[in-house]
């Protein structure tokens, strides 16, 4: 039987951490049945056979920019059929000036409160698409880096959380946002987590869950 190939690019901004939380998946992905291999280089993104026959490609490269080459053939790969999934500021807090990137992900970063904040991630209620990778999750709490995020409509939200107005804020009202999304961009499958600024974050049972399902989940079938 043949071994599906997974291939992490890591690196960028060291705030992150981006040895350390990817360490925390190949674990997860090698018992799964995946040959995982690492790029510490967004220059892998150059080697279009490597890209074609890679089944997932898990990014975790903070505050990065993909030439306008490597971000034709990463897109053109997904549309293509391979998965694609990350979290936190590694997946969409990177590439901004990538138009094509971030539509494929379905979302970006702006802006967070000063330090961490405990709240609830909201599990959405089975949702028809996709809900096997939020299955027997109930509403949990974390204490981390609070996401506030531009996304669309073409996502399904597996989870979100509430940010509430501040005294003296710039807005009023309470607002919801996706913590937890996939998404389908050609034959590719995309899964995305806002939660994971540290290891510990990733280590949380509930988001250790999820994202080990989301990992295979969008790897190509």
């Amino acid at each position: 039987m043949s071994t599906r190939k997974a291939l992490v690019v890591r690196g960028g901004w060291e705030g992150h951490d981006p040895v350390g939380c990817t360490e925390v998946f190949t674990p997860y992905l090698e018992r799964a049945g995946f040959d995982v291999s690492v790029s510490e280089d967004l220059a892998v993104y150059d080697d279009t056979d490597r890209l074609a026959v890679t089944d997932l490609i898990v990014h975790s490269w903070s505050g990065g920019d993909l030439s306008a080459k490597q971000e034709t053939n990463l897109v053109a790969a997904v549309e293509a059929g391979t998965g694609f999934a990350g979290w936190h500021g590694g997946v969409i807090g990177t590439n901004v000036g990538n138009a094509r990137y971030l539509r494929m992900v379905g979302g970006r970063f702006l802006w967070h409160p000063d330090g961490f904040q405990k709240f609830t991630v909201r599990v959405a209620p089975s949702p028809d698409q996709d809900g096997e990778i939020t299955a027997g999750v109930e509403d949990y709490e974390v204490v981390t880096e609070h996401y506030w995020v531009l996304t669309d409509a073409l996502n399904t939200v597996l989870a979100t959380s509430v940010l509430a107005p501040s005294v003296g804020g710039q807005w009023d009202a309470p607002v919801e946002f996706p913590v937890v999304w996939t998404r389908r961009w050609g034959a590719g499958r995309v899964f995305i987590c806002t939660l994971g600024h540290r290891v510990a974050d990733l280590e949380v049972p509930q988001t250790a869950t999820i994202i080990g399902r989301g990992l295979e989940w969008a790897a190509r079938t």
